[in-house]
């Protein structure tokens, strides 16, 4: 995913998690606030209702009047349940319907701590609920000092909460709406804010190392004039890009030097080689009889001259830049034609190479840089390997197949200087980062003709095709 879809991604997400904790918090507050001013507004409605009835006072009441009174008062307050209990709780008098099932008992533990003045809100049982809890208001109902019952009055009646159910409720329409609006806008001030300050520098400052990578990098003065994140990275890259022109004129220098003693070395070679040749020349005309010795030096000297004038012609040619072609190449037979080209090295030295190859090894890239980069491994393992040691030379295929893995793994001469591996291994990064891999290289000590001698193992990989 591109990062303005993570982006994108990551805000919706992000703010629909954050819009329904809000909307969970505001429920659970406005509930709260609700029901903490309902309570104690009607926090006296039950001791107000028991002292203006003396039917509620004491334990010699009618039942059938005192349900009729309870029915009058819920017709007055269709908010409210009135309840009396006894003792234990337990619901003596009501005016809910004959066929309403109502719990049978009401926990007092909520009665003590609202008669104990403990803060609001204090849930308590619903009767006509069993499952629900709600605010109360309670007064107790006592005889000769000692408690015998309680006036109950539950607020919000069942009436009450199904009529508030089928309501709309539009707080939360609004804060829904407000929460999503504010979503699209902060999802958009921040891409457009990312946009303007990262993805658009960022993409001029692509453009322009793609462009001034087509021009030797030779890079703007003004390129490190970047947003401040990119300051950073501009300078680097500016570092590099003087660095790869200090390299250009050291190159630049090298070769003109180089042209220039090739030009000096052919002059000052062609005069003494014209004056062999013409002495030949004369010697082969006063003698008609052939000399082959004469013969022979003469066919050289010629072959001789020959090469001078071509190496004068290249030398005063400007180099063209190297192009390569990359195209699937064949690693078994390459590599068998490099074992070939330097067997005679490994024979002269007495090593021998062992090369273990996966059969129909395939790859991408340059079959001439390919060939170099074998080949200056096998020298680098020849040139520091002891007499009478073995090179091994693996070439296999990782258990994804989607890339070659090669090793290759010999005994260090100790008369090396430090184990050093030759300037050849410079070559041979180059030609790996050309083709998206890297060297690396392993110290290892390893029981060799039964002793332990270090060697090294240089290791990379290809990709398949």
């Amino acid at each position: 995913m591109s990062f303005k879809s993570r982006l994108v991604l990551f805000t919706a997400l992000w703010f629909c998690l954050a819009m329904v904790l809000i909307a969970l918090t505001y429920h659970w507050q406005r509930e709260t606030i609700e029901q903490r001013a309902t309570q104690q507004l009607h926090k006296n409605l039950a001791t107000h209702m028991r002292d203006d009835n003396p039917l509620m006072i004491g334990t010699d009441y009618n039942p059938k009047a005192l349900k009729s009174i309870f029915h009058t008062l819920m017709l007055i307050g269709p908010d409210f349940e009135i309840y009396f209990l006894d003792s234990q709780g337990v619901i003596t008098t009501h005016a809910a319907p004959d066929n309403t099932l109502i719990k049978p008992q009401v926990d007092l533990e909520p009665i003590n701590r609202f008669l104990a003045n403990e803060t609001f809100p204090i849930l308590g049982d619903d009767p006509r609920a069993p499952d629900k809890q709600k605010v109360f208001s309670v007064a107790a109902i006592k005889e000769l000092g000692s408690t015998v019952g309680y006036l109950y009055v539950v607020i919000g009646s069942s009436r009450y909460s199904a009529i508030e159910k089928a309501q709309v409720d539009t707080p939360y329409i609004a804060l829904a709406g407000l929460i999503l609006i504010s979503i699209l806008g902060f999802a958009i001030g921040a891409y457009w804010l990312v946009k303007q300050s990262l993805l658009s520098p960022i993409e001029q400052v692509t453009r322009k190392l793609q462009q001034q990578s087509e021009q030797d990098f030779r890079l703007q003065p003004g390129f490190t004039n970047q947003v401040p994140e990119l300051v950073p990275i501009a300078r680097s890259y500016q570092l590099m890009a003087k660095h790869i022109q200090q390299q250009f004129l050291q190159l630049e220098y090298q070769a003109s030097q180089r042209r220039d003693s090739l030009v000096q070395l052919s002059h000052d070679l062609k005069t003494p080689l014209s004056s062999v040749l013409g002495y030949l020349e004369t010697w082969q005309i006063q003698n008609p009889k052939p000399d082959p010795l004469i013969d022979v030096a003469y066919r050289n000297c010629q072959k001789l001259s020959a090469q001078l004038h071509t190496l004068l012609l290249t030398a005063k040619q400007s180099p063209q830049m190297p192009s390569y072609h990359f195209a699937p190449v064949a690693l078994n037979p390459l590599l068998g034609e490099c074992a070939e080209t330097m067997q005679s090295q490994f024979t002269r030295k007495k090593v021998t190479l062992k090369m273990e190859l996966d059969e129909d090894l395939l790859t991408i890239g340059d079959k001439g840089l390919l060939e170099r980069l074998i080949l200056n491994l096998l020298e680098n393992a020849l040139r520091h390997s002891p007499k009478n040691s073995i090179i091994e030379c693996r070439a296999n295929i990782d258990n994804q197949g989607k890339l070659i893995e090669f090793s290759f793994l010999n005994v260090v001469d100790e008369t090396a200087p430090q184990g050093s591996l030759g300037i050849g291994t410079k070559i041979v990064q180059s030609i790996l980062m050309m083709h998206h891999s890297y060297l690396n290289t392993q110290r290892l000590n390893i029981d060799h003709q039964d002793k332990s001698s270090l060697c090294y193992r240089q290791s990379f990989s290809l990709p398949t095709t």
